[in-house]
């Protein structure tokens, strides 16, 4: 029996407000949600022109077309986009007189639609970004998605880097969540396997930051504490795994396409850390510092070669949550009773991890981008300059350093 003042699962707020229109052939059926919305004038956000080879252009401007709505384009987005970038589709937005945003790409190009809608109503976006108050006000956001693993096709976050400082940060708000996104997977079917596979370690990630938020003690039954969310978060790494091992065998499964971008999908969106106090996020902020020093690195891949690390480095200090990851999402057995089983189970975890994303084709190091010793104090500094590292296990700049240089 729980006393009052016993740990328990924590309270917390859900809401996912999107609406998604999921499956083949939905991106049409976008333009009539867009036009209820009273939007007719639109702001379309792409990133480098698959849209166009891949008929996702066509299919979306006569649906737009027949609804009535006129649009301008901005065009170019490129992975981790710039406030450069945010900047130059503002002032676009702006001249055009746009009553909303439509993203059409994956998350890179979602985020820049999100940050220009916010950034038509305010003075300056960097600005506002360092007050790190959510925003309040922005355009009506709609999204097409054509690459799944940010989950920003359904939450309210924004992850923007500037280049000049090296800062890549985000702005969130309930505002910025996508009115309607459609997700139709058979348009995934032709990506790169490394985009596939980046992007769908990046929606493991997602999960994982908030799974190792929660905690190993149980209510005096036998159940963890927060046990519904914990599963829900084992059910989506499995899902994931199971659907990255069959794309890699068949790039144009259809169904292996839409259960990795309907898992990738609730990896972010409020409900996987439901109850996990926000999660850790750790290994999140180290990439962010990666990747705003060196902008050319993907997202997913840079968590690919990071977050193992964290892993390796924190296990030892929670080794309850860790291995029971391993028993539930990689199947490794273990004996909960016994303390030395669990450690090993544990890092037995880890290594099924790192050997996971390396089975992908991830890269394994950081030096695979040119990244060099000298470079980890300035990535250090860069982290703890957004907030304190580590929720499930605290650490210091020295065992930040270590997650670094571990894998160098």
């Amino acid at each position: 029996m729980i006393r009052e003042n016993d740990s328990t699962m924590d309270n917390f707020t859900y809401c996912a407000p999107t609406r998604i229109l999921f499956g083949k052939g939905t991106i049409p059926a976008i333009a009539p949600h867009i036009s209820a919305y009273d939007v007719q004038r639109l702001l379309l956000v792409f990133g480098g022109g698959s849209a166009r080879l891949n008929g996702v252009y066509d299919a979306l401007t006569t649906a737009l077309h027949d609804a009535g709505i006129v649009w301008d384009e901005f065009w170019g987005v490129k992975p981790n986009p710039s406030l450069e970038q945010v900047n130059a589709g503002i002032a676009k937005a702006r001249a055009f007189g746009a009553q909303g945003v439509l993203a059409v790409g994956g998350g890179s190009v979602i985020d820049c639609g999100k940050a220009i809608a916010a950034g038509v109503h305010l003075d300056d976006y960097w600005t506002f970004v360092e007050t790190r108050k959510p925003a309040e006000r922005a355009l009506p956001v709609f999204a097409v998605l054509t690459l799944s693993g940010t989950s920003s096709e359904m939450n309210d976050k924004a992850v923007i880097t500037n280049e000049a400082e090296a800062k890549k940060w985000s702005i969130g708000g309930q505002c910025l969540a996508p009115k309607v996104t459609a997700i139709d997977p058979q348009v995934q079917a032709t990506l790169p396997w490394s985009l596939t596979a980046s992007s769908g370690i990046d929606a493991m990630t997602h999960v994982m930051e908030n799974y190792f938020r929660g905690r190993s003690g149980t209510d005096g039954t036998g159940l963890f504490r927060e046990e519904t969310q914990l599963q829900i978060n084992e059910a989506l790494l499995r899902s994931l795994v199971l659907s990255l091992n069959a794309l890699q065998k068949d790039s144009a499964s259809y169904d292996a396409r839409a259960n990795l971008a309907w898992a990738a999908c609730w990896g972010l969106n409020g409900m996987s850390v439901a109850g996990l106090s926000s999660g850790d996020w750790t290994s999140h902020a180290l990439e962010h510092a990666l990747s705003g020093l060196f902008p050319h690195i993907p997202h997913g891949a840079g968590l690919a070669v990071l977050f193992p690390s964290w892993m390796e480095e924190v296990y030892p200090f929670a080794p309850d949550i860790f291995a029971r990851f391993a028993r539930n999402v990689w199947g490794i057995s273990c004996d909960p009773a016994n303390a030395a089983s669990v450690l090993e189970a544990a890092q037995q975890g880890v290594a099924a991890t790192r050997a996971a994303f390396s089975g992908w084709g991830a890269p394994d190091n950081l030096s695979h981008w040119g990244v060099r010793e000298e470079h980890v104090p300035v990535m250090v500094q860069n982290a703890y300059s957004y907030r304190a590292l580590g929720r499930l296990v605290p650490l210091n700049e020295e065992q930040v350093t270590r997650i670094y240089k571990r894998v160098l």
